[in-house]
């Protein structure tokens, strides 16, 4: 099932009569999703002159959470790819909406919470990512290179949860994308198991041409304690020079005027002005 996704634009007359049309960004498509056994929508963005130019193919890039970001993305990728400096290629964009998001999204079980710790009728809940793994990089992908001129360039955006699921990815799937951008993701899950993962790596993987970006939100709640910004650390002082050292083009950007909710859109930006350079 198709629907278009669109903006009202009111143009002022003389007149003081309103014209108004419509500026499509995209459309949505709802498929069933063998892998999770439940229908799944995405929404979908073409770059300007797609339909004009019938032999150009596109990188695409799968935004996690699309719900909340297709149409930051949609507006940062016309302002990098347009004018006469673009800074990135014209992309397909695919955002994907969520439907248990928590499930999807972790690796593990888990009921530890932020603080490192486990408290009396807590529920391990998650820790289905590798079924979602197996939907986003088998039955989505297949899909859209059936239906759309891609190149064969795949990138993978996600924040909090799905900055977790980018790194789980890139550590247990190298071979699924070309770049990963983590935006501040959960490091606290399950106890800092991202780290353990990336440590217990045996053989490790080899990242010859794969480039990750990590963004981290480093203004910290004081109400809060949180072992995030330990295993932050940890994970870049030790894992990710052994991980360039085995070929990834690892990029770390704190960002210290921003939280964990606010860094979304601005650690996008960065991100592809970085992966583009």
């Amino acid at each position: 099932m198709r629907r278009k996704i669109c903006l009202s634009l009111c143009i002022l007359l003389p007149v003081c009569l309103c014209a108004q049309s419509e500026l499509c960004i995209g459309r949505s498509d709802t498929a069933y999703s063998a892998a999770l056994n439940e229908m799944r929508t995405y929404l979908l963005h073409l770059p300007p002159g797609y339909n004009d130019s019938p032999d150009a193919s596109y990188p695409v890039i799968y935004l996690l959470d699309g719900d909340l970001f297709f149409h930051a993305l949609v507006a940062l990728q016309h302002s990098y790819a347009g004018g006469r400096q673009p800074l990135m290629p014209a992309c397909i964009i695919v955002g994907i909406l969520n439907t248990d998001r928590t499930r999807d999204l972790t690796p593990t079980k888990s009921a530890y919470r932020r603080d490192g710790k486990l408290y009396d009728g807590d529920r391990a809940l998650g820790g289905g990512s590798e079924a979602f793994t197996d939907y986003l990089g088998r039955e989505l992908r297949s899909a859209i290179n059936a239906a759309y001129r891609t190149n064969g360039k795949n990138i993978i955006v996600g924040h909090s949860f799905g900055g977790l699921f980018v790194l789980a990815t890139l550590f247990r799937h190298p071979e699924l994308f070309d770049a990963c951008v983590a935006l501040d993701p959960s490091f606290w899950w399950d106890n800092g198991l991202i780290a353990r993962m990336a440590e217990e790596l045996r053989p490790v993987p080899s990242f010859a041409g794969k480039k990750l970006y990590v963004g981290v939100a480093t203004q910290m709640r004081r109400d809060s304690i949180n072992i995030h910004w330990q295993i932050a650390d940890d994970f870049r002082s030790r894992l990710i020079p052994a991980a360039i050292a085995n070929g990834l083009d690892a990029k770390w950007k704190d960002f210290g005027e921003e939280s964990h909710g606010t860094i979304p859109i601005p650690g996008m930006a960065d991100a592809f002005k970085t992966l583009f350079k």
